[in-house]
Protein backbone atom coordinates (compact mmCIF):
# COMPACT_ATOMS: atom_id res chain seq x y z
CA UNK A 1 0.00 0.00 0.00
CA UNK A 2 1.54 3.45 -1.40
CA UNK A 3 2.08 5.68 1.60
CA UNK A 4 -0.51 8.71 2.62
CA UNK A 5 -0.13 12.14 1.96
CA UNK A 6 0.54 13.27 5.55
CA UNK A 7 0.02 16.82 5.02
CA UNK A 8 3.61 17.87 6.15
CA UNK A 9 5.04 18.58 2.70
CA UNK A 10 3.48 18.31 -1.14
CA UNK A 11 5.23 15.64 -3.12
CA UNK A 12 6.86 12.76 -1.97
CA UNK A 13 8.79 14.73 0.41
CA UNK A 14 5.52 14.50 2.38
CA UNK A 15 6.71 10.73 3.06
CA UNK A 16 9.17 11.60 5.63
CA UNK A 17 7.28 10.68 8.69
CA UNK A 18 5.82 7.37 7.03
CA UNK A 19 8.83 6.46 6.47
CA UNK A 20 10.20 7.16 10.02
CA UNK A 21 7.27 5.46 11.27
CA UNK A 22 7.72 2.23 8.81
CA UNK A 23 11.81 1.91 10.43
CA UNK A 24 10.24 2.67 13.57
CA UNK A 25 7.71 -0.36 12.85
CA UNK A 26 10.10 -2.58 11.39
CA UNK A 27 12.49 -2.14 14.89
CA UNK A 28 10.17 -2.94 17.60
CA UNK A 29 7.51 -5.09 15.30
CA UNK A 30 4.10 -4.11 14.51
CA UNK A 31 2.16 -6.77 16.28
CA UNK A 32 -1.40 -4.81 17.34
CA UNK A 33 -1.78 -6.40 21.26
CA UNK A 34 2.20 -5.41 21.57
CA UNK A 35 1.80 -1.78 20.17
CA UNK A 36 -1.54 -0.91 21.73
CA UNK A 37 -1.27 -2.82 25.13
CA UNK A 38 2.30 -2.57 26.25
CA UNK A 39 4.39 -0.30 23.85
CA UNK A 40 1.58 2.31 24.93
CA UNK A 41 1.25 1.66 28.29
CA UNK A 42 5.26 2.11 28.26
CA UNK A 43 5.08 5.48 26.58
CA UNK A 44 2.79 6.98 28.24
CA UNK A 45 4.03 6.30 32.05
CA UNK A 46 7.62 6.71 31.00
CA UNK A 47 6.23 10.21 29.81
CA UNK A 48 4.18 11.03 33.02
CA UNK A 49 7.34 10.47 34.84
CA UNK A 50 9.84 12.13 33.07
CA UNK A 51 7.70 15.11 32.75
CA UNK A 52 6.50 14.66 35.96
CA UNK A 53 10.22 14.60 37.17
CA UNK A 54 11.53 17.57 36.05
CA UNK A 55 8.77 19.52 38.29
CA UNK A 56 9.75 17.10 41.06
CA UNK A 57 13.29 17.54 40.66
CA UNK A 58 12.95 21.32 41.56
CA UNK A 59 10.45 20.72 44.89
CA UNK A 60 13.31 18.28 46.24
CA UNK A 61 16.36 20.58 45.55
CA UNK A 62 14.72 24.08 45.42
CA UNK A 63 16.53 25.14 42.74
CA UNK A 64 17.09 26.76 40.42
CA UNK A 65 16.46 29.40 43.20
CA UNK A 66 15.07 31.79 40.72
CA UNK A 67 12.11 30.16 39.99
CA UNK A 68 11.11 29.46 43.53
CA UNK A 69 9.10 32.76 43.05
CA UNK A 70 6.53 31.17 40.80
CA UNK A 71 5.12 28.61 43.35
CA UNK A 72 1.81 29.11 43.62
CA UNK A 73 1.18 28.42 46.84
CA UNK A 74 4.26 29.57 48.42
CA UNK A 75 6.22 28.03 51.47
CA UNK A 76 4.86 24.68 50.52
CA UNK A 77 6.66 21.92 49.61
CA UNK A 78 10.08 23.86 49.61
CA UNK A 79 11.54 21.07 50.02
CA UNK A 80 9.51 18.24 48.91
CA UNK A 81 9.62 15.82 52.12
CA UNK A 82 11.11 12.32 50.80
CA UNK A 83 7.94 10.64 52.63
CA UNK A 84 5.39 11.79 51.38
CA UNK A 85 7.27 11.63 47.78
CA UNK A 86 7.81 7.87 48.22
CA UNK A 87 4.22 7.38 49.91
CA UNK A 88 3.01 9.21 46.03
CA UNK A 89 4.90 7.28 43.97
CA UNK A 90 4.19 3.64 45.53
CA UNK A 91 0.53 4.73 44.94
CA UNK A 92 0.84 5.98 41.56
CA UNK A 93 3.08 2.31 40.64
CA UNK A 94 0.27 0.25 41.48
CA UNK A 95 -2.27 2.28 39.62
CA UNK A 96 -0.16 2.01 36.70
CA UNK A 97 0.50 -1.68 36.57
CA UNK A 98 -2.04 -3.17 39.16
CA UNK A 99 -5.05 -1.31 37.98
CA UNK A 100 -3.87 -0.13 34.71
CA UNK A 101 -2.01 -2.88 32.59
CA UNK A 102 -5.01 -5.54 33.14
CA UNK A 103 -7.46 -3.23 32.34
CA UNK A 104 -5.56 -1.53 29.22
CA UNK A 105 -5.15 -5.28 28.12
CA UNK A 106 -8.62 -5.87 29.22
CA UNK A 107 -10.27 -3.40 27.16
CA UNK A 108 -7.87 -4.21 24.23
CA UNK A 109 -9.39 -7.45 23.67
CA UNK A 110 -12.54 -6.51 24.39
CA UNK A 111 -13.74 -2.99 22.78
CA UNK A 112 -10.31 -2.04 21.12
CA UNK A 113 -9.07 -4.30 18.91
CA UNK A 114 -12.00 -4.50 16.12
CA UNK A 115 -11.96 -2.27 13.14
CA UNK A 116 -8.39 -1.13 13.86
CA UNK A 117 -6.93 1.24 11.22
CA UNK A 118 -3.33 -0.57 8.93
CA UNK A 119 -1.22 0.27 11.83
CA UNK A 120 1.39 0.89 9.27
CA UNK A 121 -0.10 3.48 7.25
CA UNK A 122 -0.01 7.09 8.87
CA UNK A 123 -3.58 8.79 9.20
CA UNK A 124 -3.48 12.03 7.76
CA UNK A 125 -3.50 15.41 9.67
CA UNK A 126 -7.53 16.05 8.90
CA UNK A 127 -7.36 12.91 10.86
CA UNK A 128 -5.25 13.57 13.42
CA UNK A 129 -6.70 17.12 14.34
CA UNK A 130 -10.14 15.54 13.82
CA UNK A 131 -9.71 12.74 16.75
CA UNK A 132 -7.50 15.30 18.57
CA UNK A 133 -10.80 17.43 18.85
CA UNK A 134 -12.80 14.53 19.47
CA UNK A 135 -10.62 13.43 22.75
CA UNK A 136 -10.45 17.05 23.56
CA UNK A 137 -14.27 17.11 24.07
CA UNK A 138 -15.42 14.08 25.57
CA UNK A 139 -12.21 14.44 28.01
CA UNK A 140 -13.36 17.68 29.20
CA UNK A 141 -16.85 16.33 29.84
CA UNK A 142 -15.81 12.96 31.01
CA UNK A 143 -13.65 14.87 33.63
CA UNK A 144 -15.53 17.29 34.87
CA UNK A 145 -18.41 15.13 35.41
CA UNK A 146 -17.09 12.32 36.81
CA UNK A 147 -15.09 14.81 39.15
CA UNK A 148 -18.47 16.54 40.58
CA UNK A 149 -19.31 12.87 40.75
CA UNK A 150 -16.49 11.84 43.26
CA UNK A 151 -17.05 15.28 45.57
CA UNK A 152 -20.36 13.49 46.41
CA UNK A 153 -20.39 12.21 49.93
CA UNK A 154 -19.56 8.86 50.66
CA UNK A 155 -17.32 8.64 47.45
CA UNK A 156 -15.46 11.61 48.55
CA UNK A 157 -15.12 10.55 51.96
CA UNK A 158 -13.81 6.88 50.78
CA UNK A 159 -12.30 7.54 47.67
CA UNK A 160 -11.35 10.88 45.97
CA UNK A 161 -10.66 12.40 49.73
CA UNK A 162 -6.81 10.59 49.21
CA UNK A 163 -6.49 12.65 46.03
CA UNK A 164 -7.00 15.76 48.21
CA UNK A 165 -4.27 14.66 50.57
CA UNK A 166 -2.09 17.21 48.97
CA UNK A 167 -3.91 20.66 49.30
CA UNK A 168 -0.67 21.92 47.40
CA UNK A 169 -0.16 19.39 44.82
CA UNK A 170 3.36 18.70 42.92
CA UNK A 171 3.53 16.98 39.47
CA UNK A 172 3.14 13.32 40.54
CA UNK A 173 0.38 13.66 42.65
CA UNK A 174 -1.58 14.47 39.69
CA UNK A 175 -1.94 10.51 39.70
CA UNK A 176 -2.48 9.76 43.46
CA UNK A 177 -5.21 8.33 43.91
CA UNK A 178 -7.55 5.74 45.03
CA UNK A 179 -7.68 3.15 42.44
CA UNK A 180 -11.49 3.02 41.79
CA UNK A 181 -10.51 6.77 40.92
CA UNK A 182 -7.71 6.09 38.47
CA UNK A 183 -10.25 4.08 36.72
CA UNK A 184 -13.02 6.68 36.45
CA UNK A 185 -11.16 9.90 36.47
CA UNK A 186 -8.07 9.18 34.79
CA UNK A 187 -8.21 6.31 32.15
CA UNK A 188 -11.86 6.80 31.25
CA UNK A 189 -12.47 9.93 29.89
CA UNK A 190 -9.08 10.21 27.85
CA UNK A 191 -9.92 7.55 26.14
CA UNK A 192 -13.21 7.67 25.34
CA UNK A 193 -12.48 9.82 21.95
CA UNK A 194 -10.05 7.16 21.19
CA UNK A 195 -12.12 4.25 21.11
CA UNK A 196 -15.21 6.53 19.47
CA UNK A 197 -12.84 7.61 16.62
CA UNK A 198 -10.64 4.15 16.22
CA UNK A 199 -8.02 6.09 16.28
CA UNK A 200 -4.50 5.37 14.90
CA UNK A 201 -1.98 4.49 17.26
CA UNK A 202 0.12 7.06 16.23
CA UNK A 203 -3.04 9.47 17.29
CA UNK A 204 -2.90 8.01 20.57
CA UNK A 205 0.71 8.08 21.23
CA UNK A 206 0.21 11.96 20.78
CA UNK A 207 -2.76 12.27 22.41
CA UNK A 208 -2.25 10.57 25.79
CA UNK A 209 0.89 12.40 26.36
CA UNK A 210 -0.77 15.43 25.56
CA UNK A 211 -2.84 14.40 28.58
CA UNK A 212 -0.31 14.04 30.73
CA UNK A 213 0.90 17.73 30.08
CA UNK A 214 -2.16 19.02 31.12
CA UNK A 215 -2.74 17.23 34.01
CA UNK A 216 0.97 18.11 35.26
CA UNK A 217 0.51 21.57 34.68
CA UNK A 218 -2.44 21.22 36.85
CA UNK A 219 -0.63 19.77 39.34
CA UNK A 220 3.02 20.95 39.02
CA UNK A 221 2.63 23.75 41.74
CA UNK A 222 3.95 26.25 38.90
CA UNK A 223 2.61 29.37 37.46
CA UNK A 224 5.61 29.30 34.52
CA UNK A 225 6.35 32.20 32.66
CA UNK A 226 5.82 31.02 28.85
CA UNK A 227 3.53 28.28 30.00
CA UNK A 228 0.08 27.64 30.74
CA UNK A 229 -1.44 28.92 34.57
CA UNK A 230 -2.09 25.70 36.95
CA UNK A 231 -3.84 28.66 39.27
CA UNK A 232 -7.24 27.23 38.53
CA UNK A 233 -6.99 23.66 39.62
CA UNK A 234 -4.45 25.10 42.24
CA UNK A 235 -7.20 26.81 43.44
CA UNK A 236 -9.42 23.50 43.81
CA UNK A 237 -6.96 21.52 45.92
CA UNK A 238 -6.92 24.82 48.35
CA UNK A 239 -10.43 25.17 48.43
CA UNK A 240 -12.03 21.25 47.51
CA UNK A 241 -15.75 23.09 46.52
CA UNK A 242 -15.36 24.61 43.25
CA UNK A 243 -13.44 24.74 39.86
CA UNK A 244 -14.04 20.66 38.77
CA UNK A 245 -13.00 21.04 34.88
CA UNK A 246 -10.09 21.35 33.55
CA UNK A 247 -10.61 24.33 31.16
CA UNK A 248 -13.34 26.30 33.02
CA UNK A 249 -15.87 26.30 30.61
CA UNK A 250 -18.59 23.66 32.26
CA UNK A 251 -17.49 25.07 35.64
CA UNK A 252 -19.04 28.53 34.17
CA UNK A 253 -21.90 26.90 32.93
CA UNK A 254 -22.68 25.04 36.32
CA UNK A 255 -21.97 28.24 38.19
CA UNK A 256 -18.99 26.03 39.88
CA UNK A 257 -16.39 28.72 39.82
CA UNK A 258 -18.81 31.87 41.06
CA UNK A 259 -16.43 31.99 44.41
CA UNK A 260 -13.26 31.39 42.44
CA UNK A 261 -13.95 34.34 40.14
CA UNK A 262 -13.63 36.81 43.21
CA UNK A 263 -10.35 35.22 43.83
CA UNK A 264 -6.59 36.69 43.32
CA UNK A 265 -6.37 33.05 41.52
CA UNK A 266 -8.45 33.97 39.27
CA UNK A 267 -6.84 37.33 38.39
CA UNK A 268 -3.76 35.58 38.42
CA UNK A 269 -4.80 32.74 35.84
CA UNK A 270 -2.77 34.19 32.67
CA UNK A 271 -0.07 33.23 30.75
CA UNK A 272 3.01 34.77 31.68
CA UNK A 273 5.47 36.84 29.33
CA UNK A 274 7.77 38.06 31.07
CA UNK A 275 9.82 36.62 34.31
CA UNK A 276 7.64 38.72 36.72
CA UNK A 277 5.48 36.05 38.71
CA UNK A 278 2.07 36.19 39.04
CA UNK A 279 2.31 36.93 42.42
CA UNK A 280 4.25 40.03 41.56
CA UNK A 281 2.11 41.67 39.03
CA UNK A 282 -1.33 40.61 41.31
CA UNK A 283 0.44 40.83 45.17
CA UNK A 284 -1.65 39.42 48.05
CA UNK A 285 -2.56 42.72 49.48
Amino acid sequence: MEPIDIGLRNGTESTFLQDRWNSLLDTIGDEPEFLYVWALTTWVNGFFWFFGGLFVLMDVTNRPRWLRKFKTQPGTNEPLEWTGLWRVMKTILFNQTVIGVPLTYIGFHTAGKSNLPDVRVLPSTFEVLRDLCVCLFFAEVGFYYIHRFLHLRPLYRYVHKKHHEWTAPFAWAAMYCHPVEHILSNMIPPIIGIHLMKSHLATAALWFPLVIVNTVRDHCGYHLPFFPSSEYHDYHHAKFTECFGTFGYLDWLHGTDKQYRKSKQCLRHRWLWSTKSARELVPDK
